[in-house]
């Protein structure tokens, strides 16, 4: 049951964390608290809304947050203790501390939406006061004492978010302190340049909230090449390379809240943590192992000649990013092979290509495959730094951070983004079913869907995916799209075409030619 709103408010606002804090602030509390509790007299004529203050109570083993759940809430502890366990892929689960009195946890999903690190669980009966994101920002935003204080108590945490990150996941608690140790926190103003291209490069950066641009200037003037929101990292050259430089201005594009890493940190791990770093920053900036791999060094790789080559690519459109993909309808003979050559080079079976698209005035049609633009918008929109950009020009996606909120589907103007539901593990074969041609006569019958793939009667629900502007509830799965066949010297579907009606073209040429026509 919730605590009596102003004894829980009272016993709220009486904790350290909110000492000194200005009192129009903290009227803010009283007014959410009331509007949760019911008791607020809204103006007439008002919309009325759910408020951001919640009180909550814990019976003994409850969960309050689950790992990995995408709420964005700040929780502060009244009462009891609350442990926070964080499970990882293959290890034994990491307990990384408990909360008592007057302490709390999530500040970085409330400042970047980001699933939440750990699960936290009550050890004891325990009452918990939790905000929504929308309050938290506003008193980080514009109460210095609180923003000391949250930052504060992050620093503590900061170890579980590294833990959590694509470029720290693998080092050990070890490792993970001596950086915790030598970390700094910085907030960036809209405009703020934290690095210019060709000065010294000493830092890794991780975003805790807001949007960086990756700025260089080329032929056509300013151009960004990257975004990174919040917890994704950028300057991973500085610990994979002898690089010292940054190959591009980063610029902050509102205000934003990072976290430094400094390079002399790294280079105090011992040599396992070392290459553990160098091979997770390698495949995060899109070079391959392999390449490493000729000098037996996982770190020996050019930085700033990646991303320079990344320019060259997308700036003088050598790369086939930024092309749509064209069928011409009077060569294709409907053979298929485009699609069935997609599936084949995928592990998963998912086709990243689809025959649907939007005919023009010849008879070719733009096929709804990835663009790979020079600005990607679905980039910009992910908010879970699950969308990167290679130095072949690729837009990719780290699918361990993807979450399935489908933002990217939103954010792409050209529709070439699905999302769909992950097919069922593949059942292993017998012997008599693994035989050619005969092998069919012993196939079982397929298993039933799960549950969550029927519908109210129990009839099996087809498996669905997503475009522009669709919606499924619940979301499930993850996005795909045309990847160009990475780690590939060739586009399947080009190269497998037996009349070539298939192959990258400029958009706009296929305009032109109609009009010269």
């Amino acid at each position: 049951m919730p605590t009596a709103p102003t004894t829980a408010v009272d016993e709220l606002l009486a904790l350290p964390l909110f000492a000194d804090v200005d009192k129009k602030l903290l009227e803010a509390v009283r007014k959410e608290a009331a509007i949760t509790a019911g008791t607020f007299e809204w103006a007439p004529g008002t919309a009325r809304r759910p408020g951001f203050v919640t009180f909550r109570t814990l019976a003994a083993g409850e969960v309050a947050i689950s790992q990995g759940d995408l709420g964005n809430e700040f929780v502060i502890v009244l009462q009891g203790r609350i442990e926070a366990i964080a499970a990882r892929a293959g290890r034994e689960p990491h307990r990384h501390r408990t909360y008592g009195p007057g302490e709390w946890f999530g500040e970085v999903s409330a400042h970047s939406h980001h699933p939440a690190l750990a699960s936290y669980r009550a050890l004891e009966n325990s009452a918990i006061a939790t905000f929504d994101a929308r309050l938290f920002s506003k008193l980080y935003a514009e109460d210095d004492e609180w923003k000391q204080r949250i930052d504060e108590g992050y620093r503590d945490n900061l170890g579980l978010h590294l833990r959590s990150s694509l470029l720290c996941r693998d080092l050990d608690d070890q490792a993970l302190a001596v950086l915790q140790q030598q970390a700094e926190l910085i907030t960036v103003e809209d405009g703020d340049v934290l690095a210019k291209a060709g000065d010294p490069a000493d830092k890794v950066w991780l975003v805790r909230a807001g949007a960086i641009a990756c700025r260089v200037r080329g032929e056509r003037g300013e151009r960004d090449l990257a975004f990174y929101k919040g917890n994704a990292t950028f300057g991973e050259h500085t610990v994979s390379t002898d690089d010292r430089s940054w190959p591009a201005d980063y610029v902050a594009l509102m205000r934003s809240s990072l976290v430094q890493l400094p390079r002399a940190a790294f280079e105090r791990l011992d040599v396992g943590a070392r290459q553990s770093l160098a091979r997770a920053a390698n495949r995060l900036i899109g070079k391959a192992e392999a390449d490493a791999a000729k000098s037996g060094d996982p770190a020996d790789v050019g930085g700033r000649a990646l991303l320079d080559e990344l320019l060259v690519m997308v700036e003088h459109e050598s790369v086939k990013g930024g092309r749509a993909l064209v069928i011409d309808r009077n060569s294709c003979v409907r053979c298929n092979m485009c699609v069935e050559s997609c599936v084949a080079v995928h592990d998963d079976g998912v086709p990243r290509l689809s025959k649907v698209g939007t005919p023009v005035i010849t008879d070719e049609v733009l096929v709804t495959a990835c663009y790979h633009c020079e600005t990607p918008q679905c980039m910009l929109s992910c908010d879970y730094a699950a969308i990167r950009r290679d130095p072949q020009g690729r837009i990719r996606f780290e699918y361990d951070n993807c979450v399935g909120c489908a933002g990217c589907i939103d954010g792409c103007p050209y529709g070439v983004i699905r999302l769909v539901e992950p097919l069922p593990p593949a059942q292993p074969k017998s012997f008599f079913q693994s035989l050619p041609l005969i092998g069919r006569l012993f196939a079982s019958a397929p298993p039933p869907p799960p549950a969550a793939q029927l519908d109210a009667d129990g009839k099996p629900v087809k498996a669905r995916s997503a475009g522009v502007g669709a919606k499924l509830t619940p979301v499930a799965g993850k996005t795909i799209k045309c990847d160009l066949c990475a780690g590939l010297p060739f586009e399947a579907c080009v190269y497998n075409c037996p009349t070539t009606a298939i192959r990258r073209r400029e958009p706009q040429s296929l305009f032109d030619r109609g009009r010269r026509g």
